[in-house]
């Protein structure tokens, strides 16, 4: 096993195991102190919040968490970065900083093609830009889900989860993934139970309240993410125009 994956696995070994579920009430404390400032965005704040969020695809079931397993392996590749880069405390840090190294384009797998040697130690370098742009990924998939349990009031978890996954990332995930993810969406608990464990309670209009509480602030927060990514071109990481959907949507999640 090489260095690379072993310092990931460290990570994973020396994480705090916390088996508790998503709550809305604590989702907002995470996003309205990120969006205290409207300039620069805290990198540990936003790796707590994709880690914190990352309970939502637990509290939707073991297939689904899962299916998103790759998540919580992108969580700790950031936090491994954040301990390389210890003097990076914004994300625009830690970007600028893989830029001026030109690391930022690196995926681990594309390396080899960019001229990198075995022998070199960024070989199979993973890039934090690039890391952080799949985490917004997830972050966008999620600001859908909010909507459409809003939205769409009579349709099942599954079809909403579901729907959420198709607008947003599927397209951006390997064939194999994406059924993996739409078979594990099957098994996910009702609307009801579901409403339960991150509201704390079943009764969807008091629910949707919650959810709406933490639905704007995301929408802002993720957009803001958009706009920096955009703004150093960063977004053709992964060649996607994900962010140009996204855009239009989160002017109209802004407003709600």
């Amino acid at each position: 096993i090489n260095a690379e994956y072993m310092g990931i696995f460290r990570v994973f070994l020396m994480e705090k195991v916390d088996e508790s579920h998503f709550d809305c009430a604590k989702a907002l404390v995470f996003l309205n102190k990120i969006n205290e400032d409207p300039k620069q965005i805290n990198l540990q704040q936003f790796h707590d919040i994709c880690k914190y969020f990352t309970k939502l695809t637990g509290s939707m079931g073991a297939l689904v968490s899962r299916g998103f397993q790759d998540i919580h392996t992108k969580c700790a590749l950031l936090t491994e970065h954040m301990t390389k880069y210890a003097d990076c405390k914004s994300i625009s840090d830690i970007v600028d900083k893989e830029i001026s190294l030109n690391l930022h384009i690196l995926s681990g797998d594309n390396n080899g093609k960019l001229g990198y040697k075995k022998d070199d130690p960024n070989f199979l370098y993973e890039s934090a830009s690039r890391t952080i742009l799949r985490l917004i990924w997830f972050l966008t998939l999620l600001t859908h889900l909010f909507k459409n349990i809003r939205t769409y009031q009579e349709e099942t978890m599954e079809k909403i989860a579901s729907k959420s996954y198709n607008d947003s990332i599927a397209n951006f995930h390997t064939p194999v993934l994406r059924e993996t993810i739409r078979t594990a969406f099957m098994t996910v608990p009702t609307k009801k139970d579901f409403l339960q464990i991150i509201c704390g309670t079943s009764d969807f209009k008091v629910a949707c309240d919650k959810i709406g509480n933490v639905l704007k602030p995301l929408a802002i927060f993720v957009a803001k993410l958009w706009k920096y990514f955009q703004e150093k071109k960063l977004t053709s990481l992964e060649q996607t125009q994900l962010n140009i959907k996204f855009n239009a949507l989160s002017l109209s999640l802004i407003h709600i």
